[in-house]
């Protein structure tokens, strides 16, 4: 099925995070999101140079972080109508200050949430433009975090983390609709 976004009524300002494991499409969706209008922001621009290579290493990372951060905040002050974020985001923490941002500046919040792609590890980081081994990736699978949205992580009942954590969500997911599973959340 295809949606023409130019089409679709949607709310005033619209804040997008994209999410997923590296190399699992989240700039390439990014850059279809906001081909016509809005802007499409990430770390990853902020570690790489004028000359085009990626220079990562845990200092660059943080800076890149905070950097990216007050662009964002700077993109939501102009009231950009569509902003999409494309980090990799694994764990709920991450994304906190983004959606304190955009409900401080009235943005509509979505998540689109790529985890692997249907991707194993070392699919990943054979795809990986960054050189990313798959052993990192591994590491970031282990702690991802299914739900972000933070009004959801307030009330977390004692095995939320457990639940929170799918080892294999990526099928999970994938069988989902066929098996017509039904996981409820707890709601405070």
């Amino acid at each position: 099925m295809y949606f023409d976004l130019n089409k679709i009524k949607l709310a005033e300002k619209i804040f997008v995070i994209i999410r997923g494991l590296p190399s699992t499409g989240k700039s390439t969706i990014a850059k279809l999101l906001t081909q016509s209008h809005g802007v499409a922001i990430c770390v990853d621009e902020y570690l790489t140079t004028p000359d085009g290579d990626y220079c990562f290493t845990k200092d660059h990372f943080i800076e890149a972080q905070k950097m990216c951060k007050i662009d964002c905040e700077q993109l939501m002050k102009n009231n950009t109508d569509l902003i999409v974020l494309h980090n990799t985001m694994a764990e709920a923490w991450e994304s906190k200050d983004y959606f304190e941002m955009a409900q401080n500046f009235g943005y509509q919040t979505h998540v689109l949430n790529l985890y692997d792609s249907g991707n194993n590890d070392q699919e990943l980081a054979n795809r990986n433009h960054h050189a990313m081994p798959s052993h990192l990736i591994q590491k970031m699978r282990q702690k991802w975090d299914i739900d972000i949205f933070p009004h959801r992580q307030k009330h977390q009942n004692p095995n939320q983390n457990m639940i929170n954590r799918l080892p294999n969500s990526s099928f999970f997911y994938a069988h989902f609709s066929q098996t017509k599973i039904n996981v409820e959340t707890q709601k405070s």
